[in-house]
């Protein structure tokens, strides 16, 4: 009797945690994790098949991790091998940063706790328009900033 009364409080909880986890992405459509698809940039090229990128949103953070361009990274085995010229490409072509954010109607506002360069931590921080279209994204980087789509894969 013990054992079915613990099994039971324990399910009680799991759907009350999922179904408050429901809550949540329904009322901050951001809520999830979004693979990027196109890259559209003023003055370059739209990049339709953009190397991989993945922007997650919880309830209240974020983290972007893109890699820019249309060139893989360079294939080196071990960052003891890599030329320098390697390690630069490399840092000059990979985005990331992670923080917290808030959203009012379609703007996100994100506030960088950690990122690849002490300048954009230092920052006050990045405005986007967005807009939601069943699983697509767009987000794009004010003023005039690049136009990320995404896909939803969570």
């Amino acid at each position: 009797m013990f054992l079915r009364t613990c099994i039971a409080a324990l399910l009680s909880v799991l759907v009350a945690a999922s179904a408050a986890q429901a809550q949540t992405a329904a009322h901050n459509p951001l809520v999830g994790a979004w693979r990027i698809t196109e890259i559209a940039d003023t003055g370059k090229p739209t990049l339709t098949t953009p190397q991989p990128g993945l922007y997650i949103f919880t309830p209240k953070h974020y983290s972007f991790i893109r890699i820019n361009g249309a060139k893989p990274l360079p294939d080196y085995p071990s960052n003891d091998k890599a030329t320098d010229a390697e390690k630069v490409t490399v840092f000059n072509s990979i985005y990331m940063q992670s923080g917290s954010y808030t959203v009012k109607d379609n703007v996100l506002a994100v506030k960088v706790l950690v990122a690849k360069s002490a300048f954009a931590m230092a920052a006050p921080g990045n405005q986007f328009d967005f807009a939601i279209n069943g699983d697509t994204l767009t987000l794009t980087q004010k003023p005039n900033g690049p136009a990320l789509k995404m896909v939803r894969v969570e």
